[in-house]
Protein backbone atom coordinates (compact mmCIF):
# COMPACT_ATOMS: atom_id res chain seq x y z
CA UNK A 1 0.00 0.00 0.00
CA UNK A 2 1.61 3.46 -1.14
CA UNK A 3 1.55 6.34 1.39
CA UNK A 4 -0.86 8.21 0.05
CA UNK A 5 -3.43 5.39 0.77
CA UNK A 6 -1.87 4.72 3.69
CA UNK A 7 -2.69 8.42 4.92
CA UNK A 8 -6.32 8.77 3.44
CA UNK A 9 -6.86 5.44 5.52
CA UNK A 10 -5.75 7.00 8.47
CA UNK A 11 -8.08 10.23 8.15
CA UNK A 12 -10.84 8.24 7.11
CA UNK A 13 -10.15 6.36 10.46
CA UNK A 14 -9.95 9.51 12.36
CA UNK A 15 -12.63 10.93 11.00
CA UNK A 16 -15.27 8.11 12.04
CA UNK A 17 -13.93 7.94 15.16
CA UNK A 18 -14.47 11.52 15.98
CA UNK A 19 -17.85 11.27 13.90
CA UNK A 20 -18.59 8.37 16.55
CA UNK A 21 -17.81 10.54 19.38
CA UNK A 22 -19.88 13.49 18.36
CA UNK A 23 -22.39 11.74 17.96
CA UNK A 24 -22.41 9.63 21.48
CA UNK A 25 -22.34 13.54 22.87
CA UNK A 26 -25.47 14.42 20.54
CA UNK A 27 -27.34 11.75 21.91
CA UNK A 28 -26.47 12.51 25.79
CA UNK A 29 -27.39 16.03 25.00
CA UNK A 30 -30.59 14.58 23.68
CA UNK A 31 -31.17 12.77 26.76
CA UNK A 32 -30.07 14.90 29.49
CA UNK A 33 -32.95 17.51 27.36
CA UNK A 34 -35.72 14.91 27.61
CA UNK A 35 -34.66 14.10 31.21
CA UNK A 36 -35.33 17.69 32.39
CA UNK A 37 -38.00 17.80 29.99
CA UNK A 38 -36.61 20.56 27.96
CA UNK A 39 -37.06 18.67 24.28
CA UNK A 40 -35.83 19.82 21.79
CA UNK A 41 -38.55 22.48 19.22
CA UNK A 42 -39.51 24.79 22.25
CA UNK A 43 -36.72 27.48 20.38
CA UNK A 44 -36.23 27.37 16.49
CA UNK A 45 -32.58 26.85 16.75
CA UNK A 46 -32.71 23.90 19.54
CA UNK A 47 -31.39 21.24 17.20
CA UNK A 48 -28.68 23.29 15.84
CA UNK A 49 -27.43 24.65 19.78
CA UNK A 50 -27.80 20.64 20.57
CA UNK A 51 -24.96 19.69 17.77
CA UNK A 52 -23.09 22.83 18.87
CA UNK A 53 -23.28 21.48 22.31
CA UNK A 54 -21.95 18.05 21.19
CA UNK A 55 -19.11 19.69 19.05
CA UNK A 56 -18.28 21.77 21.99
CA UNK A 57 -17.71 18.59 24.48
CA UNK A 58 -15.84 16.76 21.35
CA UNK A 59 -13.13 19.13 21.30
CA UNK A 60 -12.31 18.55 24.94
CA UNK A 61 -10.90 15.07 23.81
CA UNK A 62 -8.12 17.57 22.79
CA UNK A 63 -6.01 18.89 25.87
CA UNK A 64 -5.26 22.16 24.37
CA UNK A 65 -8.52 23.24 23.13
CA UNK A 66 -8.66 26.16 25.64
CA UNK A 67 -5.15 26.19 26.16
CA UNK A 68 -5.10 29.78 24.58
CA UNK A 69 -3.14 33.20 25.34
CA UNK A 70 -6.26 35.25 25.19
CA UNK A 71 -9.08 32.78 27.33
CA UNK A 72 -9.00 35.07 30.57
CA UNK A 73 -11.51 35.14 33.74
CA UNK A 74 -10.79 38.91 33.15
CA UNK A 75 -12.28 41.25 31.04
CA UNK A 76 -9.45 43.78 30.62
CA UNK A 77 -6.83 40.73 29.77
CA UNK A 78 -9.28 39.54 26.55
CA UNK A 79 -9.85 43.54 25.72
CA UNK A 80 -6.20 44.07 25.78
CA UNK A 81 -5.50 41.19 23.34
CA UNK A 82 -7.45 42.06 21.08
CA UNK A 83 -6.29 45.99 21.08
CA UNK A 84 -2.93 44.19 20.37
CA UNK A 85 -4.79 41.81 17.58
CA UNK A 86 -7.14 44.30 16.01
CA UNK A 87 -9.94 42.90 13.42
CA UNK A 88 -13.59 41.12 13.21
CA UNK A 89 -12.34 37.69 12.77
CA UNK A 90 -10.14 38.07 15.94
CA UNK A 91 -13.09 39.37 17.70
CA UNK A 92 -15.12 36.46 16.58
CA UNK A 93 -12.64 34.04 17.48
CA UNK A 94 -11.88 35.62 20.85
CA UNK A 95 -15.09 36.04 22.28
CA UNK A 96 -16.63 32.86 21.21
CA UNK A 97 -13.76 30.74 22.63
CA UNK A 98 -13.66 32.73 26.30
CA UNK A 99 -17.67 32.02 25.95
CA UNK A 100 -17.39 28.88 25.40
CA UNK A 101 -14.61 28.37 27.72
CA UNK A 102 -16.90 29.98 30.28
CA UNK A 103 -20.17 27.90 29.24
CA UNK A 104 -17.76 25.11 30.41
CA UNK A 105 -17.02 26.15 33.66
CA UNK A 106 -20.14 26.75 34.93
CA UNK A 107 -21.97 23.55 32.90
CA UNK A 108 -19.72 21.51 34.89
CA UNK A 109 -19.15 23.15 38.15
CA UNK A 110 -22.72 24.73 38.21
CA UNK A 111 -23.95 23.40 42.22
CA UNK A 112 -20.99 22.95 44.06
CA UNK A 113 -19.85 26.24 45.86
CA UNK A 114 -16.49 26.12 47.11
CA UNK A 115 -16.70 29.14 49.06
CA UNK A 116 -12.81 29.42 49.37
CA UNK A 117 -12.24 28.44 45.75
CA UNK A 118 -9.83 31.08 44.30
CA UNK A 119 -12.07 32.40 41.98
CA UNK A 120 -14.76 32.56 44.43
CA UNK A 121 -12.17 35.47 46.76
CA UNK A 122 -10.78 36.66 43.30
CA UNK A 123 -14.04 37.12 41.17
CA UNK A 124 -16.73 36.79 43.84
CA UNK A 125 -18.47 40.26 42.16
CA UNK A 126 -17.87 39.01 38.81
CA UNK A 127 -21.39 38.20 37.05
CA UNK A 128 -20.14 35.17 34.73
CA UNK A 129 -23.52 34.20 33.48
CA UNK A 130 -24.00 37.64 32.08
CA UNK A 131 -20.45 37.78 30.76
CA UNK A 132 -20.74 34.05 28.87
CA UNK A 133 -23.86 35.73 27.21
CA UNK A 134 -22.43 39.10 26.28
CA UNK A 135 -19.47 37.14 24.73
CA UNK A 136 -21.59 34.94 22.29
CA UNK A 137 -23.40 38.14 21.23
CA UNK A 138 -20.02 39.80 20.75
CA UNK A 139 -19.23 36.84 18.78
CA UNK A 140 -22.63 36.56 17.13
CA UNK A 141 -21.92 40.21 15.65
CA UNK A 142 -18.49 39.90 14.96
CA UNK A 143 -19.76 36.73 12.90
CA UNK A 144 -22.75 38.81 11.11
CA UNK A 145 -20.20 41.36 9.62
CA UNK A 146 -18.23 38.91 8.32
CA UNK A 147 -19.99 36.49 6.68
CA UNK A 148 -23.75 37.96 6.96
CA UNK A 149 -26.69 37.76 9.05
CA UNK A 150 -27.59 34.45 7.09
CA UNK A 151 -25.81 32.41 8.58
CA UNK A 152 -27.11 29.86 11.24
CA UNK A 153 -24.29 30.10 13.84
CA UNK A 154 -25.16 33.40 14.23
CA UNK A 155 -28.43 32.75 15.42
CA UNK A 156 -26.77 29.46 17.69
CA UNK A 157 -24.68 32.38 19.58
CA UNK A 158 -27.35 34.70 19.74
CA UNK A 159 -29.73 32.16 21.16
CA UNK A 160 -27.03 30.52 23.55
CA UNK A 161 -26.48 34.44 25.10
CA UNK A 162 -30.61 34.24 25.44
CA UNK A 163 -31.35 30.88 27.00
CA UNK A 164 -27.91 30.12 28.59
CA UNK A 165 -29.20 29.38 32.05
CA UNK A 166 -31.47 26.26 30.44
CA UNK A 167 -28.18 25.58 28.18
CA UNK A 168 -26.32 25.21 31.35
CA UNK A 169 -28.98 23.28 32.95
CA UNK A 170 -28.64 21.05 30.13
CA UNK A 171 -24.70 20.75 30.22
CA UNK A 172 -24.88 20.52 33.91
CA UNK A 173 -27.10 17.38 33.56
CA UNK A 174 -25.33 15.92 31.01
CA UNK A 175 -22.03 15.82 32.52
CA UNK A 176 -23.04 14.55 35.69
CA UNK A 177 -25.46 12.05 34.62
CA UNK A 178 -23.58 10.31 31.68
CA UNK A 179 -20.33 11.81 31.18
CA UNK A 180 -18.74 11.36 34.83
CA UNK A 181 -16.62 14.70 34.09
CA UNK A 182 -18.16 16.38 37.40
CA UNK A 183 -15.84 15.47 40.53
CA UNK A 184 -16.59 16.58 44.37
CA UNK A 185 -13.24 17.74 45.76
CA UNK A 186 -12.65 19.35 49.00
CA UNK A 187 -12.73 23.43 49.05
CA UNK A 188 -9.25 23.05 49.83
CA UNK A 189 -8.00 20.97 47.00
CA UNK A 190 -10.41 23.41 44.24
CA UNK A 191 -8.77 26.63 45.65
CA UNK A 192 -5.01 25.58 45.17
CA UNK A 193 -6.16 23.88 41.48
CA UNK A 194 -7.84 26.78 40.31
CA UNK A 195 -4.92 28.85 41.72
CA UNK A 196 -1.99 26.69 39.76
CA UNK A 197 -4.55 27.25 36.73
CA UNK A 198 -3.96 30.77 37.28
CA UNK A 199 -0.58 31.10 37.70
CA UNK A 200 0.21 29.09 34.83
CA UNK A 201 -2.11 31.81 32.92
CA UNK A 202 -0.24 34.54 34.50
CA UNK A 203 3.24 33.10 33.49
CA UNK A 204 1.83 32.55 29.58
CA UNK A 205 0.56 36.15 29.73
CA UNK A 206 3.62 37.78 31.18
CA UNK A 207 5.67 35.94 28.51
CA UNK A 208 3.07 37.40 25.63
CA UNK A 209 3.83 40.77 27.31
CA UNK A 210 7.18 40.16 27.42
CA UNK A 211 7.37 39.75 24.07
CA UNK A 212 5.03 42.80 22.67
CA UNK A 213 7.39 45.14 25.54
CA UNK A 214 10.61 44.17 23.58
CA UNK A 215 9.42 44.67 20.37
CA UNK A 216 7.91 47.97 20.90
CA UNK A 217 11.07 49.00 22.78
CA UNK A 218 13.03 47.36 19.82
CA UNK A 219 10.74 50.17 17.05
CA UNK A 220 11.19 52.98 19.77
CA UNK A 221 14.67 52.94 19.38
CA UNK A 222 14.44 52.75 15.80
CA UNK A 223 11.61 55.96 15.30
CA UNK A 224 10.90 57.18 18.55
CA UNK A 225 7.17 58.56 19.46
CA UNK A 226 5.42 59.48 22.26
CA UNK A 227 2.46 57.01 21.39
CA UNK A 228 5.66 54.18 21.63
CA UNK A 229 6.90 55.19 24.34
CA UNK A 230 2.94 55.30 26.26
CA UNK A 231 2.77 52.04 24.80
CA UNK A 232 5.67 50.98 26.24
CA UNK A 233 5.28 52.51 29.82
CA UNK A 234 1.70 50.92 30.11
CA UNK A 235 3.49 47.66 28.92
CA UNK A 236 5.12 47.95 31.89
CA UNK A 237 3.24 48.80 34.59
CA UNK A 238 1.59 45.54 33.12
CA UNK A 239 4.25 43.32 33.34
CA UNK A 240 5.04 44.70 36.65
CA UNK A 241 1.76 43.73 38.19
CA UNK A 242 2.31 40.39 36.95
CA UNK A 243 5.69 39.98 37.92
CA UNK A 244 7.12 42.33 40.80
CA UNK A 245 11.09 41.36 39.84
CA UNK A 246 10.34 43.11 36.65
CA UNK A 247 12.34 46.50 36.53
CA UNK A 248 12.11 49.44 33.73
CA UNK A 249 13.60 52.40 34.44
CA UNK A 250 12.15 56.03 33.28
CA UNK A 251 12.93 57.07 29.47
Amino acid sequence: MNTSKIIQLFSDVQEKRNNEISFFFLEHVLKARADLHMESGKHEYDQEINVYLAGLLNSLMDSETFLKPYISPFDLQVRQYLDNHPGLRNEYTVYRDNADFGLIILGFFLGYEHKGSYQNIVLSEVDEKSRISLYYEQAASALSHLQGRNLSLVTVFEELAEYLPDIIRILRHAASSYFNLVLQISEGTFYHLEKEMNQGDNKRIYSLKLDEFLKKYAAYKENPTLELKKNIMDLAEELRALNEKFTFGEF
